[in-house]
């Protein structure tokens, strides 16, 4: 991307802002994940540090999985624009029967756009160590439940809260999604 994308600017302010806002206004708390010495925008979120930097998802799932005061998170990446947390609430009434809820979209699976009860931090903390950096293999660990895009398409029609941003190509593409909504938003009453 060529800068750290936590600061990526939509509206005027850093992407980071606008998830943790968005994340707060459906869920008691957020905990944001961050490498050591990372800069990070400031937001509400409850910040931990990576102990294992640079050891892959799996190893920001513990740290996260550890901080949480909840049974059960809602794990996202930081470069989702558009997530929909009608769709995140969704994953988390789905995981009351399951330990793991993935979506399936694009025909694949989103294993940093899920739900993940906190009591698998064991099990994570062996893969751990025997060298497994992939949230996947967790999913043969545990019970697991994949959501298809189908059976979200009613909470998110066009599928965006999936759009994540890896280039500068990436973001510009989402900066015109983001001012087309805004344009398309209604005035408020005024």
């Amino acid at each position: 991307m060529g800068q750290p994308k936590v600061w990526l600017e939509f509206g005027g302010r850093p992407l980071l802002v606008h998830l943790v806002e968005r994340l707060l206004t459906r869920f008691p708390e957020v905990v944001v994940v961050a490498a050591p010495g990372q800069a990070l925008p400031d937001t509400a979120a409850r910040v931990v540090w990576d102990e294992l930097p640079g050891e892959g998802p799996l190893a920001g799932l513990a740290i996260g999985l550890r901080a949480s005061r909840q049974p059960l998170v809602f794990v996202s990446s930081c470069d989702v624009p558009f997530l929909n947390t009608d769709v995140a609430e969704y994953l988390l009434n789905v995981a009351a029967c399951y330990d793991i809820v993935v979506p399936e979209a694009d025909g694949r699976r989103h294993p940093l756009h899920a739900v993940y009860r906190t009591t698998l931090l064991p099990a994570v903390e062996e893969l751990l160590a025997s060298g497994v950096r992939r949230p996947m293999a967790l999913f043969e660990r545990a019970r697991t439940a994949f959501v298809s895009s189908s059976e979200l398409r009613a909470l998110d029609p066009e599928g965006r809260t999936f759009l994540n941003m890896n280039t500068p190509e990436d973001y510009a593409a989402a900066l015109a999604l983001w001012e087309q909504r805004v344009a398309a938003a209604p005035e408020p009453p005024g």
